[in-house]
């Protein structure tokens, strides 16, 4: 089975390889996740050489990962003080 996907970010394509556990439609999205912000900021910053663009892009995603996972253990902790007071 040839595990391989080509995806495009701002022009460049690039062939990834993926495991059978990945899921071909989540790194294409990733993809174009990564290609919209990347042309964002390319487009809000106009001056900056690429390799900067790309780790602006790279720490906005990141902090919008934390935010969801804070976001995400925030849920559970509510759902869990939910439930031990439905057993009081």
């Amino acid at each position: 089975m040839n595990n391989k996907v080509t995806v495009e970010i701002w022009g460049v394509k690039y062939p990834l390889r993926y495991t059978k556990d990945s899921d071909i439609n989540d790194i294409q999205e990733a993809a174009k996740i990564v290609d919209e912000n990347i042309r964002l900021i390319a487009k809000q910053n106009q001056y900056l050489p690429p390799d900067r663009v790309a780790i602006l892009t790279a720490l906005q995603l990141a902090e919008q990962l934390i935010r969801l996972k804070k976001d995400y253990n925030e849920f559970w902790d509510i759902l869990d003080e939910n439930r031990s007071n439905k057993h009081k």
